[in-house]
């Protein structure tokens, strides 16, 4: 069982105790030349920055060979915006392996239900079970940390980036090996999972746990709903133990950074070991994906209060600062002004810090499309304008927020994680608890609680 290393306390009226106000973006000096990087710190300076997160997606450029390390982009980058004021929280870059890694040893993808290997080209394709990927996970993660934890501008951590975002599920042979791990974790016995799971129903029972394979829904029919259950409390429990390897790496190099992650997803219980193991629980926000904008109010309201339900006030290390999408989809630009009131939503109901996402706009990739403070062109617009009007006055209130709690008139009894994953697989065409909850805070919200 893990012993979380964290100092968290979860409670609903939990302050991050944060010393100041953290205040930045999100930030990608390898996706751009010096050139155009050059004036960054001083607009940063000038927008009250001070702080930025980078690297989630840089295991390539650190680690372009096997065993062979490359900090120096980061290394600058970090210094000079140092100069300046601006301090950095990094991340480990595991949600995005290097092809050398890929190539050379297939077996760490994930697979999914219908027996598909996932392939290189994209992100988090690489499995939380697999014993190789998380021995190379540690590597970098502790060549990192060894590496930066003397520099003065370095302030802490993001694990990875966004766990189990778009899908969680594996299936590999590692899973097999890792689910029955789980359940002799759990259940000891053969006899106690039989029991548990109801076997003697259309004749399940197991003589061994090398029987057990991970459940694959309509395969060819419904899947025995207790399995099915043990398979999602697995999926967190092997997400629980790949963050928890980075971690003790983490806090092992330097006890006084503060280590988070950018939550909140699928299949994680986040008021268990995951979250308790952490200093501080991010959420990534972007209010643009409730399409229509006169509901747009009510669903960041009931995002914001859910996540804090879960560990108290929070850090938002991606804030929506423009329009965004991929592929399918296309947020809306935020109007005049809507930045500046989704920032104060955000703080109003739990954020002790915001991070937009992101600083600029990159010109190519999967994400090109996904704006943020600076336009493709590099030019300050009004989105600018408005992020550092809300410096400045951050700058003046920041101190009055610091380690106050959100006033609570009503509780909804939601998010529990078993109930929540019981519904979702045996719901019998009902509503589930997760849209019950969503409609009595709106109602309560509405009327001004």
């Amino acid at each position: 069982m893990i012993q979380p290393t964290g100092r968290i306390n979860l409670s609903h009226r939990r302050p991050t105790n944060l010393p100041h106000f953290l205040y930045g973006a999100a930030y990608y000096p390898e996706h751009w030349d010096a050139e155009t990087r050059r004036d960054d710190a001083e607009r940063m300076q000038a927008a009250r920055f001070n702080v930025v997160r980078m690297a989630e997606f840089a295991w390539d450029l650190m680690e372009p060979k096997e065993g062979v390390f490359d900090f120096s982009v980061f290394e600058e980058s970090i210094h000079h915006l140092g100069a300046h004021g601006i301090q950095t929280i990094l991340c480990t870059p595991t949600a995005t392996p290097p092809r050398w890694l890929t190539h050379r040893f297939p077996d760490i993808l994930r697979v999914d239900a219908d027996g598909r290997r996932l392939h290189h080209g994209s992100r988090q394709h690489a499995c939380h079970s697999s014993k190789r990927f998380r021995d190379y996970s540690k590597t970098i993660t502790e060549a990192m940390a060894e590496h930066f934890a003397d520099n003065p501008h370095v302030i802490g951590w993001q694990t990875d980036n966004e766990f189990h975002c778009g899908f969680s599920e594996c299936h590999c042979d590692n899973c097999q090996q890792a689910f029955r791990s789980y359940l002799k974790e759990v259940y000891t016995t053969i006899e106690a999972v039989n029991n548990a799971w109801g076997t003697r129903f259309w004749a399940l029972t197991y003589s061994s746990f090398d029987e057990i394979e991970t459940p694959k829904q309509n395969r060819p029919s419904a899947q025995n709903p207790a399995m099915r259950l043990d398979y999602l409390n697995f999926l967190s429990w092997a997400v629980t133990h790949f963050q928890h390897d980075q971690v003790r790496l983490l806090r092992q190099a330097n006890a006084s950074w503060l280590i988070m992650h950018n939550g909140v997803f699928s299949n994680i219980d986040y008021r268990g070991p995951f979250t308790q193991d952490l200093d501080l629980l991010g959420y990534d926000l972007y209010p643009g994906f409730c399409f229509n904008s006169q509901e747009r109010r009510y669903w960041q309201a009931y995002s914001l209060d859910r996540v804090r339900s879960m560990s108290g006030n929070f850090i938002i290390p991606e804030h929506q600062s423009g329009p965004g999408g991929q592929t399918g989809y296309l947020h809306d630009n935020p109007g005049p002004g809507e930045i500046r009131r989704m920032t104060y939503t955000s703080i109003s109901r739990g954020a002790d810090s915001i991070l937009y996402f992101r600083w600029r706009t990159c010109r190519f990739g999967a994400e090109e499309y996904w704006c943020g403070i600076l336009d493709h062109d590099n030019i300050p617009r009004r989105r600018y304008d408005e992020i550092a009007q809300i410096g400045q006055e951050i700058e003046r209130i920041g101190p009055e927020l610091m380690n106050t709690s959100v006033r609570v008139d009503v509780a909804v009894s939601a998010f529990d994680f078993k109930n929540d994953a019981s519904a979702d697989h045996l719901s019998f065409g009902l509503t589930s608890p997760k849209l019950i909850a969503e409609g009595m805070h709106r109602w309560f919200y509405s009327r001004g609680y």
